[in-house]
């Protein structure tokens, strides 16, 4: 319930405060670009800040399926209420630190095993990094995979149907 009226006090804000908001015709059709700027603003009226987290790709132990930058996109087109962002939202906030500091150690890892590697490590050294190194690989690609189930199930079967159109043509 505290989350309903936060969402509504935010919007009695947007509403007193915004100086054009009495300019807005509500019946007009707007354009995708504006719609795409409309999309940033609904998910940052909630306080959930998407940043570019792409540079982490390549630590998960399989190819990443990031949803999130595509249903920010297209949240307009797909017809996601602030309800469904929020649920999304605490998800995110809880485990998202966890799957930074996770690639940063597999980032930090990869580099010791490389040295290891080409300098005069021992196997025992390297086969504890390689370890270390999948598993955290593991525990992202995990994080990923409960992150798209929240997702979806935070979706309608409708709107999760059309976030993976717009996921299949982002990844072409």
């Amino acid at each position: 319930m505290e989350k309903i009226k936060g969402v509504f006090l935010i919007f009695v804000f947007l509403f007193l405060y915004s100086p054009s908001f009495s300019e807005i015709n509500f019946w007009e059709k707007v354009s995708p670009e504006e719609e795409t700027e409309e999309n940033v603003d609904l998910f940052e009226a909630v306080g959930f800040k998407i940043e570019d987290d792409s540079w982490m790709d390549k630590y998960f132990l399989v190819p990443r399926i990031n949803l999130l930058p595509v249903l920010k996109a297209h949240a307009s087109e797909i017809g996601i209420t602030l309800e469904q962002i929020e649920e999304i939202r605490s998800f995110y906030e809880e485990f998202y630190p966890e799957m930074e500091k996770k690639a940063k150690e597999v980032e930090t890892l990869q580099k010791e095993l490389k040295q290891l590697v080409l300098g005069k490590g021992s196997p025992q050294k390297i086969k504890e990094l390689v370890i270390n190194i999948a598993r955290l690989k593991a525990e992202l690609t995990v994080y990923d995979i409960k992150l798209v189930k929240v997702i979806k199930d935070a979706l309608t079967e409708e709107q999760f149907k059309k976030l993976l159109t717009y996921y299949e043509k982002s990844i072409i």
